[in-house]
């Protein structure tokens, strides 16, 4: 294999250890990385398929597809390489005319160029060069909705819905509120202009205890989910991935936010535990709870800290 060239997307893989070992993916086997980003557990799973191997690298990023070819070009005639939402896995199987596969992977973290890329509008960052970047968050670039159209179109009501759901922010009445009212006089547009309505809504007390931009973490973390309909493609994923696996196959799933591991942990029991007695189960698990990160880990890569691992295997 020749040696990788680096690409300014990056995004280190977690917990590869716990991920090859749930997969166990073989020689000569065909193998999904739902979510590539910049192809670090794809690698992996290359050096463990063999050059008969075949990997289906999907992402609905196409920065981090673009950066993933350029990583795995080393395997070039062994990756097909989708943009997709995995959501509609199904139906990018049939277009490539793929009825299963050995193992399925989904990594559902973010970039650390997605996080720190002004551009991408992702980061809460108080630095300069992130303050005047446009509200937008798109996963999808493509994506006609973003997070402009959250923040200057959603009702009161819904803005306060998605601040104490997906980013259990304490102050989401308040934020959202101000939103609104801000909204009234002219469009918020930029990085700057949420971060200034969110310092507006919330307590010193409450920005100073966090480190410098965390303070409004929470509220970028909600939108984002909600432009991306992250909970929502993954609860549509699930069961069409434990359809296209092979028996004796896995689906690995890691998840960074509670709610993502809830909806993991509940697709999972259905599959292993039928409503209808009659049903037999389609799948076992191979994680009764799931599996974090080690102390070494966290510590080198702090973004890992949040990751759980869950693994079925299709019978």
């Amino acid at each position: 294999m020749n040696q990788i060239d680096k690409v300014k997307f990056e995004h280190t893989p977690v917990m590869p250890k716990e991920v090859l070992e749930l997969l166990s993916p073989k020689p000569g086997g065909v193998y999904m990385d739902a979510t590539i980003g910049s192809g670090g557990h794809a690698k992996l799973i290359l050096e463990k398929i063999g050059e008969k191997g075949r990997l289906i690298g999907m992402d609905q990023d196409s920065q981090a597809l673009e950066a993933a070819k350029e990583n795995l070009s080393f395997a070039e005639n062994q990756v097909t390489f989708v943009k997709g939402n995995f959501r509609d896995l199904g139906k990018i199987f049939d277009n490539l005319k793929i009825e299963k596969v050995d193992g399925i992977l989904l990594d559902l973290g973010v970039s650390s160029y997605q996080l720190t890329s002004p551009s991408r509008g992702f980061s809460s960052s108080e630095k300069e060069e992130n303050l005047n970047a446009r509200l937008d968050m798109r996963m999808d670039q493509e994506s006609p909705f973003s997070a402009f159209d959250v923040v200057n179109n959603y009702p009161e009501a819904k803005l306060r819905e998605i601040f104490f759901r997906y980013g259990e922010e304490p102050f989401s009445t308040k934020i959202a509120q101000q939103i609104v009212k801000e909204r009234t006089i002219k469009p918020i547009e930029t990085t700057n202009d949420l971060l200034s309505i969110i310092r507006t809504a919330t307590p010193p007390k409450y920005r100073f205890s966090q480190p410098k931009g965390q303070y409004a973490s929470n509220v970028f973390r909600a939108i984002r989910m909600e432009v991306n309909q992250e909970l929502q493609a993954l609860e549509e994923m699930v069961p069409q991935a434990i359809n296209r696996l092979n028996s004796g196959s896995r689906l690995v799933v890691i998840t960074f936010h509670s709610l993502e591991d809830r909806i993991v942990k509940h697709a999972f029991r259905e599959a292993t535990q039928p409503a209808n007695f009659r049903e037999q189960p389609t799948v076992k698990l191979l994680t009764k709870k799931p599996l974090f990160p080690t102390n070494e880990e966290t510590s080198s890569n702090p973004r890992s800290q949040s990751a759980k691992i869950r693994a079925i295997e299709k019978l």
